[in-house]
């Protein structure tokens, strides 16, 4: 059976973590039946220093769709990217979609059932490579951010649209993405290691773009950013990231000139 594969890179998100594997469980029957599509859920433990790792290992021995994948020490959101995209692809050989998504409760994993519909036309022919859970499509909200986040945020999205311009994309940014894996398994061929470079959050916009670069579709829904759900702090450096994200904007843009 045909399997969608959601990739859960997690730091310290022990009070997140429990909470947003059992919305997915809730899932599997809708998933099953809307779409023939069984459900396997991996994350990917970051080096985390709190109790992430020993709620995944009560959960893998609860649920028989659950796998643990952990590095020992913290590497960065583009790192534990780069582990998850890895694994999916080598050792989840019926994955035809591949849902990935922070782990910190802000995403509902309600918006797959969309997502899927806007993957896939009747008859299964494909519509979009990659479908992306968008804050600026209309029906779209913002819960619990502060005014500062969303006002740096908004500056993203104009930099990104502005230098990428990439057909049918406003939000560059946003980690809640379903993706084909066939499209996923070229990039691998394209790139190489060097599919992800980007260590830190940034590293969603690089994936984004060189997709874009070897002529993914792309599509958005719109869904409700529920910051006001997730327990803990933002590991998120807004300043840094901002940073780093204008000068990866103008890097990858050459990169697009050299092909």
């Amino acid at each position: 059976m045909n399997e969608l594969t959601v990739l859960l890179p997690a730091y310290n998100e022990e009070g997140n973590l429990e909470v947003l594997i059992n919305k997915w469980q809730d899932l599997r029957l809708p998933l099953l039946e809307k779409f023939d599509l069984s459900l396997h859920i991996v994350v990917v433990n970051d080096g985390s220093s709190d109790n992430t790792k020993n709620i995944c290992e009560i959960l893998e021995k609860r649920y028989s769709n659950f796998t643990l994948v952990n590095h020992t020490q913290n590497r960065g959101l583009g790192e534990a990217l780069k582990t998850a995209i890895t694994y999916v692809i080598k050792n989840r050989p019926n994955s035809v979609y591949t849902c990935l998504m922070d782990c910190d409760n802000t995403h509902d994993p309600k918006y797959i059932l969309d997502m899927l519909n806007k993957a896939l036309l009747d008859n299964d022919s494909k519509y979009a490579d990659v479908v992306i859970a968008s804050r600026y499509q209309r029906g779209s909200c913002v819960q619990g951010l502060s005014k500062y986040r969303i006002f740096i945020s908004n500056c993203a999205k104009y930099v990104y649209q502005f230098l990428f311009k990439v057909k049918n994309v406003k939000d560059y940014t946003c980690g809640y993405r379903l993706y084909s894996n066939e499209i996923l398994k070229k990039a691998i061929v394209y790139f190489g290691d060097k599919l992800v470079e980007e260590t830190g959050f940034s590293c969603m916009a690089e994936l984004l773009y060189k997709l874009s670069i070897i002529g993914a579709s792309f599509s958005e829904v719109p869904f409700v950013l529920r910051y006001d759900f997730k327990q803990g702090k933002s590991k998120m450096n807004v300043f840094s990231t901002a940073v780093s994200s204008i000068n990866l904007a103008f890097r990858l843009r050459r990169l697009r000139y050299k092909i």
